[in-house]
């Protein structure tokens, strides 16, 4: 019972902050703001809870007591903060006019539902086959979890030279500090835990994108990418196995979405923007790279569209909302724990034969491509169905989200850029290389793919009535000529 209120309270702490927060308060439909607000924040609460918990280990004072006691000043912080931002009314957004209807909505929303059921069930029935979850989750995340939540300084253990390489001693520990945390909450070590982190990260993926959407393009876009999300049968995989690609996909997709809906929202969009980018690199290694080359990207492009003022301003917002996740991710790379990344570690002799060696391009090719072919199958792939969206909806970007799109497509393109080059020059046999973390990779890109994918699409609306309205028609004998006054 208690691990359920400890995660109750962290959702709580996330949704309140998201709330007091919003750069999406005043946009229609109120649905969707309300759902963002609540993916948003569900992601949000389990990072700042598990911070908190991780700073009362390092200190000794982890106990039961002090992980409530913290939770309930965070919540009464959080509860004030959300109060007096809807006292004022204080929104970055102007109210906007509803989005065009769609006649068929309906039916896409029953699609979604049933579709939403039967992934449900499998999942469950997944889960329940292997509570424990798959390889990555048993020796690296819920292993560290199970120290990070032991006495009093075996959290050293979690980032330590006892633990193998193939431990990954120098990995974030956003998700194991949260399991730890409602283990060392409820005094009982259970598979309760990661579960619940797993589907929650996945639930908060859905909501997010389907929110975002739906602000950008309407409530029928909306129900279209979450079924386009739900076909993608490789990304459902991953939640009954517990890994922390669902997890870092999602705060990849938050900052994207911060990132498009900014242009209209100010700087709090940009400050959660770097937030998340930063959970992102205290949640993987890869999420490291991905915070530089988004800050590279913004700071670029918008110095190149808006001039220097506006990309100082903007890469500044973002880095100091990235700044939690880039000060624990040094004190855990620099301070606590060995350096345990061979990919980084390799001599100059060792490299450049990898690096003109076309046969190790060629596998990698292959390997994408196989990958891609399994992210979905039959007509109902998701490649397909994106396509076939594509075809109909035809691209028609915003202008208020042009340059958006292109620094989040930049960084994405670029972030898979560095996953191939880390294959060219890895030191692990290649081909078992591919096969244990490629199509894990791409699955980390996707969510934010399938965002700006439907941001650059047309909207799925009816047309408005005067471009269907019969043409009036002329008075017999009129004249076709205006009469001179």
């Amino acid at each position: 019972m208690l691990d359920l209120v400890s995660i109750a309270v962290a959702l709580a702490i996330g949704i309140l902050l998201a709330g007091a927060l919003n750069p999406v308060r005043a946009a229609r439909p109120r649905w969707a703001a309300i759902l963002f607000q609540i993916g948003l924040g569900s992601g949000a609460g389990i990072a700042v809870t598990s911070i908190v918990f991780l700073a009362l280990t390092v200190l000794g004072m982890a106990t039961p007591a002090t992980i409530f006691g913290s939770d309930a000043l965070l919540l009464g912080a959080s509860a004030m903060l959300y109060a007096g931002a809807r006292r004022r009314q204080a929104s970055h957004l102007s109210p906007q006019a509803p989005p065009p209807a769609f006649r068929w909505t309906w039916v896409l929303a029953i699609a979604f539902g049933i579709a939403f059921l039967i992934v449900l069930s499998r999942l469950v029935s997944m889960v329940e086959a292997n509570p424990w979850g798959q390889w990555d989750a048993l020796a690296i995340w819920n292993l560290r979890a199970k120290f990070l939540a032991g006495p009093v300084g075996s959290w050293r253990v979690a980032v330590g030279g006892l633990l193998a390489d193939r431990m990954h001693p120098d990995y974030p520990l956003l998700l194991s500090s949260f399991i730890a945390r409602v283990w060392k909450a409820s005094g009982q070590i259970s598979p309760l835990a990661p579960i619940a982190a797993s589907f929650l990260f996945f639930g908060a993926v859905i909501a997010l994108l389907m929110s975002t959407v739906a602000l950008l393009r309407g409530t029928a876009s909306a129900l279209l990418a979450g079924l386009v999300v739900l076909t993608t049968t490789s990304v459902l995989l991953l939640v009954p196995a517990q890994y922390s690609d669902i997890p870092l996909s999602f705060y990849w997709l938050a900052a994207v979405a911060l990132i498009l809906i900014s242009a209209g929202a100010g700087r709090s969009a940009l400050l959660w923007a770097g937030l998340c980018a930063g959970f992102g690199a205290w949640t993987k290694n890869e999420g490291v790279v991905f915070l530089v080359w988004l800050v590279l990207a913004f700071c670029v492009l918008v110095w190149w569209k808006r001039g220097r003022r506006a990309a100082l301003r903007g890469t500044g917002l973002l880095l100091a909302g990235a700044l939690p996740g880039i000060l624990l991710t040094l004190w855990l790379k620099f301070v606590v724990a060995p350096p345990a990344d061979t990919l980084v570690q390799q001599t100059r002799s060792a490299l450049l034969p990898k690096l003109v060696d076309a046969g190790r391009y060629t596998q990698i090719a292959r390997s994408f491509a196989d990958e891609t072919i399994h992210l979905g199958s039959g007509v109902a792939h998701p490649l397909i169905l994106l396509a076939v969206l594509a075809f109909a909806l035809r691209w028609r970007a915003d202008g208020r989200h042009r340059l958006a799109i292109a620094v989040s497509a930049i960084a994405l393109g670029l972030m898979f850029m560095s996953y191939i080059a880390a294959f060219v020059i890895t030191p692990s046999d290649l081909a078992w290389h591919l096969g244990t973390s490629f199509g894990r990779l791409i699955l980390q890109l996707w969510p934010g793919v399938l965002l700006l994918s439907f941001a650059a699409m047309g909207s799925a609306a009816d047309p408005p009535a005067s471009a269907v309205a019969p043409a009036p028609q002329k008075r017999k004998g009129a004249s076709p000529r205006r009469h001179a006054r």
